[in-house]
């Protein structure tokens, strides 16, 4: 059978289906929108990944495969064995480091690129180019070595080699500034690339490009070439993940469904108890609505005569004296023929009628004063319960009180 929504549950979604469109639409395109990765990766079809160059060394019968485990997994004995760590960016501890400095003391060579590499390699020196250029330009090579013998290469250098010692061998340079550098490291050895261009899919077609990799690697098919994707961030976790954009953004709107959902669901399945409606035979609601009178009107001393006045026809109709018989007369007249031995009675009434002529009179005075009273009319029992019932039966309504004084 076909579900009917309730008036209530249409008058919910017409709110709810806006909102939620509104700002699934601007989560959207406030996300950030993927841009090309600037990492060769060999698994990249992209301008700037080396998935062209891992395939040709392939089909051209190298020794390469793509290495996705820690530093610390190197070979003990490697001889005759490349690590081609391509602009890497995932940070290495401090294990790992010594893990590549083990590897190349041992006999190990390693094509490095990018302005990262003092955080993998020892004795790395490089400083970044600020502003590196788009365009490619063609560099002249310094010496002839096995990496300069297929002549000029084109690179954009995103960082120069900073050491001018002895030590490092420049093969090519921009006025001056060291692009391409290698030297030894134990039975090893380091070779510097200022960019990765040459072995990116872009940049390996171009003149003397794919010459400067094939030499930095050695050109043999007995090496073994392990291409790098370790740092490549192949060792993040699940939980790495969640801080990245497209999970963030979907993780945000799944919690935005499932609150309005819950909203929904809650809204119908929730408890449901009756609203709380005092009864206006309750004695609070005559008393809130006669101090409001008197705060709205200031009239503090009025709230305080009322009271006092009441009091007095009260006492002197129970001792049958006149209406204007003094306080003290009062007082003592109470003490000697009802015997009531409280001796505030007299200061209390003595300190109304004084704050009668007072400007300082405050609420809290006030209030005081009319507690005080009221006790010694409960006291000397000026008010009889009968007088204090206002309505019959009141106390067995729920939530209503006999009115007093």
């Amino acid at each position: 059978m076909p579900i009917v929504l309730e008036k209530s549950d249409r008058r919910l979604l017409l709110w709810v289906a806006p909102i939620l469109t509104i700002i699934i639409v601007a989560l959207a395109v406030l996300a950030p929108q993927d841009e090309e990765s600037e990492i060769p990766s060999t698994y990249s079809s992209v301008s700037s990944g080396a998935r062209a160059a891992y395939l040709f060394l392939k089909e051209e019968g190298y020794n390469v495969e793509r290495w996705e485990k820690s530093p610390v997994d190197l070979p003990a004995n490697p001889a005759d064995t490349v690590l081609v760590l391509a602009f890497p960016f995932a940070q290495a501890n401090r294990l790992e480091k010594n893990a590549l400095a083990s590897y190349l003391v041992s006999g190990g060579k390693i094509l490095a690129t990018g302005s990262a590499v003092p955080f993998y390699l020892p004795d790395a020196d490089v400083e970044p180019e600020p502003v590196p250029s788009v365009l490619p330009k063609e560099y002249q090579p310094n010496v002839p070595s096995s990496l300069t013998a297929t002549g000029p290469i084109k690179m954009s250098p995103s960082s120069y080699w900073k050491s001018p010692s002895s030590k490092y061998i420049v093969h090519y340079s921009d006025e001056g500034r060291p692009i391409v550098v290698s030297y030894k490291v134990g039975k090893g050895e380091v070779i510097w690339w200022a960019a990765s261009r040459p072995l990116t899919n872009i940049g390996i077609r171009e003149s003397g490009n794919l010459g400067l990799l094939l030499g930095s690697l050695g050109n043999s098919k007995n090496v073994r070439i392990l291409w790098d994707e370790y740092f490549h961030e192949y060792q993040r976790t699940l939980i790495s993940y969640v801080g990245e954009p497209p999970l963030l953004f979907g993780l945000l709107q799944f919690v935005l469904i499932f609150l309005v959902a819950l909203l929904t669901f809650g809204r119908r399945n929730g408890p449901i108890r009756p609203l709380y409606e005092p009864s206006r035979l309750s004695p609070l609601e005559f008393v809130h609505t006669l101090g409001g009178l008197y705060q709205r009107a200031k009239a503090t001393e009025t709230a305080l005569e009322v009271p006092y006045n009441r009091f007095r026809s009260l006492l002197t109709k129970r001792l049958g004296m006149k209406a204007d018989t003094p306080s003290p007369q009062l007082a003592k007249s109470a003490r000697e023929r009802l015997g009531y031995k409280d001796a505030d009675l007299e200061s209390t009434l003595q300190d109304i009628e004084n704050s009668f002529h007072s400007l300082n009179l405050t609420d809290a005075t006030a209030l005081d004063l009319v507690q005080r009273l009221n006790r010694h009319a409960n006291n000397l029992k000026l008010i009889s319960q009968e007088e204090q019932e206002n309505m019959p039966n009141a106390d067995r309504l729920k939530g209503a009180d006999p009115r007093t004084q």
